[in-house]
């Protein structure tokens, strides 16, 4: 590298870090205003309210680590910050986390789920290490919920992919940045604009935590008093950023760029746009974390509570697959048209 090209370089990863800073702390900042939001509407509801109460991460991050007796310690004590490096990993490959992704090429989605399933992969094997009952219970809980959530973005991201192909797209299916549906909104049917919102739907009801009452941390406060300092703060932010993530990464999906390009280019400034681009974006993000995700959890929770008890299990199967159906069926209609002309 040039001596002229180290200082622009080292700007633009000053830069990233900071974007990636911003995620994490916007996270951690929203989910405490949700419980506070939360325990404020049920309250005035006349329901149970949870226990909004939380120690502050700085003071949890500066109490002494204790883990269980039984505890491997040395797992225990590192699995958690682990957990996080993966994610900052991930948060250098988004487009709107960083100006340099890190795995900018024609799969990097598939790269980003791998270094997605590390990383909850560490946080498993943190509750496992603990060695107590409450730890293997809350690993279990995990497993449970995000192979129900990788279920549902899984077949979501199959799904586009082919209708992307279908659809024409001059680049490789399984990259981030292509990921987009809103430009094709206006070529698409009913049933194609439907099974891309069931999508949405789906994968958002699936962002695990405690519910919607609760934040999307995997610790309530008076749960495992035994295992804390340092590791359980950061199991905690690394709750919250990665179901961040996942909402930023669905609002990706059907954000309109192109309207916010647009106004950029009428201004004639180029940072002017990025910068409405930037704020709106995250402003969506928060939006969707606070409106849409429980909304989407309680009307699936509600779903799989009015249903025969033998085939609740099936309702999230169901609905991927119905959206599946949808989108299959817009690409038939896509090679359909093609073939008339």
């Amino acid at each position: 590298m040039a001596m002229d090209d180290i200082f622009p370089a080292l700007f633009n990863y000053f830069v990233a870090a900071l974007l990636i800073i911003f995620v994490f702390a916007a996270s951690h900042k929203s989910d405490r205003l949700y419980m506070l939001m939360s325990a404020f509407i049920m309250k005035k509801s006349g329901r149970t309210v949870p226990d909004a109460h939380e120690t502050g991460f700085r003071t949890m991050f500066r109490s002494p680590v204790s883990v269980p007796g039984s505890a491997l310690t040395v797992m225990a004590v590192f699995a958690p910050a682990l957990a996080v490096a993966s994610l900052v990993t991930l948060c250098a490959g988004l487009p709107y986390c960083t100006f340099i992704p890190i795995t900018d090429s024609g799969t990097d989605i598939i790269q980003m789920a791998q270094i997605y399933l590390l990383s909850e992969a560490f946080a498993v094997a943190a509750f496992c290490s603990l060695g107590t009952k409450e730890g293997f219970d809350h690993a279990a809980a995990e497993t449970k919920d995000i192979i129900r959530l990788l279920f549902a973005l899984t077949a979501a991201v199959a799904s586009l992919a082919s209708f992307f192909v279908k659809n024409g797209a001059d680049r490789d299916p399984f990259s981030i940045s292509t990921f987009s549906v809103v430009g094709r909104f206006s070529t698409m049917s009913f049933y194609g604009i439907t099974g891309a919102l069931l999508f949405a739907f789906v994968v958002l009801s699936q962002i695990p935590g405690k519910g919607a009452a609760f934040s999307s941390s995997l610790l309530k406060e008076d749960e495992m008093p035994d295992f804390g300092g340092a590791p359980r703060a950061l199991l905690r932010l690394w709750s919250s950023a990665r179901s961040f993530i996942i909402i930023s990464i669905v609002v990706f999906v059907f954000f309109p760029y192109n309207l916010v390009d647009n106004i950029g280019e009428g201004a004639g400034i180029a940072w002017y746009g990025q910068a409405i681009n930037f704020a709106a974006f995250w402003l969506a993000v928060l939006l969707f974390r606070f409106a849409a995700v429980p909304f989407c959890q309680l009307l699936m929770a509600f779903i799989e509570r009015i249903v025969p008890a033998g085939i609740a299990a099936a309702v999230l199967p169901l609905f991927v697959a119905a959206a599946m159906a949808l989108l299959w069926y817009e690409e038939a209609l896509l090679v359909q048209e093609a073939a008339v002309f």
